[in-house]
This record gives structure tokens, sequence and C-alpha cells, in this order.
């Protein structure tokens, strides 16, 4: 079997989202080794050879998977190459709708009318990327959803205000998660923070679930468990 290395694709756009998302990447995957590369939304052009992978991460962005954007048709020809060879996909966020955008169309993608901004309790399914984990307190960042998923998915996840926080593909190995393990827990309340200065509806999204850096490792495991189990 293949020793697993992982193509991470980190289309964030402002250095701090784009920093922490790489500072969490090497704070999961250093400590068991796993051989990972990062590509960034300006390398997505060029990204011509995928044979040594094994899997695909796609981050989160403040991009909505809603609208179009030149360089869509690039991350569509990467997952594509990734479905085609039967290897493992998992979407974060932006990356969660994406896919689904990708596979179902863009018409199963929605502006929320719950959106959520901070912590709160997901809810997860004994699917085994997520077996014996039951629940954890996750970090929520997204003003649109999918929905209306065929019987080709599994939902895998939710909480109180967004029915869909993950899935699987049945007969393939692609999943997707809304809420975000993929960023320091650290910089979580400032990233929130700056969503109030600029959203006049901020107390209505922010879900204040209180949450320690303790609870939060527990998000280690889902992807941990994503690489292990694909």
């Amino acid at each position: 079997m293949q020793k697993p290395h992982v193509l991470v694709l980190n289309i964030l756009f402002e250095t701090p989202l784009r920093n922490s998302f790489d500072n969490r990447m090497a704070e999961v995957f250093g400590p068991v080794a796993l051989e990972y590369d990062t590509a960034y939304l300006e390398d997505l052009e060029n990204i011509a050879d995928t044979d040594k992978y094994t899997h695909l991460l796609i981050s989160g962005s403040t991009a909505s998977a809603t609208e179009e954007k030149d360089w869509y048709p690039a991350l569509d020809s990467i997952i594509h190459r990734f479905r085609s060879e039967k290897k493992a996909i998992l979407g974060i966020c932006f990356g969660h709708q994406f896919l689904i955008r990708h596979i179902l169309g863009k018409d199963h993608v929605r502006k929320s009318a719950t959106p959520e901004i901070g912590w709160t309790k997901i809810k997860l399914s004994e699917t085994p990327a997520f077996d014996a984990v039951g629940s954890i307190k996750s970090a929520v960042f997204h003003y649109d959803e999918v929905f209306d998923l065929d019987s080709r998915f599994e939902i895998t996840a939710s909480s109180d205000r967004c029915k869909i926080h993950g899935f699987k593909m049945k007969e393939e190995k692609i999943w997707g998660i809304q809420f975000h393990p993929d960023f320091m827990y650290e910089d979580v309340h400032e990233f929130s923070e700056d969503i109030r200065k600029n959203d006049p509806q901020f107390e209505e999204i922010h879900c204040q679930t209180e949450t320690s850096a303790t609870e939060f490792k527990k998000n280690d495991y889902i992807l941990k468990k994503w690489i292990e189990v694909s």
C-alpha cells in the first residue's frame, strides 16, 4: 500500500487565515510525520502532476461557492483528477461546499438562513471517520451551506443551526465538513472579532459554545482519522 502523501490546497486569501491554516496543518500532521505538500491559490493553474499524492485536502475560503471566480475551473480540474484516480478527498467549509458544487451543481449550495460564527457543538454520526467521537466542539465560520443531497451521500455531522455539517459519498472516498478543525485554537476569537467589526448582524449569528483548548484538541482526531480510513 502506498504511504499517504497529501496535497493540501490552502486557498485562503487573507494572510492571518492562511497562516493559521498552515500552522494548524503542521500542529496536527507534524507529530505523526505525515508527508504533505501545500499549494496556494496562485499555484492552482500549475498543479499538473498529482500521481504522487494519495489524498487531497481543500481548505475553506472567504469566496462563495454560490458565485463565480476565475480560479474555479482550475480547482474543478484538480478535483476531477483525484476523483478519476479514486483518491481520497476532504473539503473543509468552502471546500465542502465546492465539492458539492462540483458533483451535484451550484444549485445545491445556498446562502444560509442561519449562518454560524464562533464556536458550536457538532453532532457526529458513527461513520468510520468519526467512530467513537459522538460530538465535538469546533469553530464555525460560514454564510453558505449545502442542501438537498441525493442518495449517493450520507450526512455525517450537524449542528443546531446547520443540518449538513458533514457528508460522505457512499461509493467514493470523498468527505466534506462545514466546521473548522483547521484553524489554530488561539486564532478563532480574533477571527470572530474581525467579523464582529464588519457584520451588523453579528450578534444574531454568533455561536458562543464555551470551548477550551483541551476540548478543541478532539478536532485533531477528525483530520487524522480521515487519513486512516481512506
